[in-house]
């Protein structure tokens, strides 16, 4: 497989993951539309999906949209640097998957609602676009510092 091959594996990965997300959000096998929670707030309709904002839908969903802003990113990596980035992957996701185990549920405050596992993919996923996009950057600097 060469790199233009796992680099656009990259983005159905994440085209994968969101729709599997949109699965478990609920909105396919709900029957009733508009959702059963719904609230008018400042004239817009709000709606809460109230049987599955704790799934695991949400997460996926946004974990799909970082793959697929990860993937952008890795279109500009040489075949070094993807190398780099699927070692630090390697590494990074479990450890990640560890701490979120041990940190959440967590609450920041005694009046606010504690954090549940599914919600530590947020800062968790906007680090790993982060790291991505400095491996990525890394690797064209140094690359063009050889030439």
């Amino acid at each position: 497989m060469n790199l233009w091959h796992k680099k656009t594996s990259m983005f159905v990965l994440a085209g994968v993951v969101y729709l599997v997300g949109q699965y478990f959000r609920g909105v396919w096998f709900n029957p009733s539309w508009p959702f059963p929670c719904q609230e008018i707030l400042s004239g817009s309709v709000v709606y809460c999906n109230a049987p599955y904002l704790d799934s695991l839908g949400f997460p996926l969903i946004a974990l799909g949209k970082m793959l697929a802003i990860i993937a952008v990113i890795l279109l500009f990596a040489n075949a070094e640097t993807f190398r780099k980035w699927l070692k630090f992957s390697a590494f990074y996701i479990p450890i990640v998957v560890i701490l979120d185990l041990l940190i959440y549920p967590i609450s920041f405050s005694p009046l606010s609602p504690a954090l549940t596992h599914s919600q530590g993919v947020y800062p968790f996923g906007g680090l790993y676009v982060i790291a991505t996009l400095g491996i990525v950057l890394w690797g064209f600097f140094t690359r063009h510092r050889q030439n």
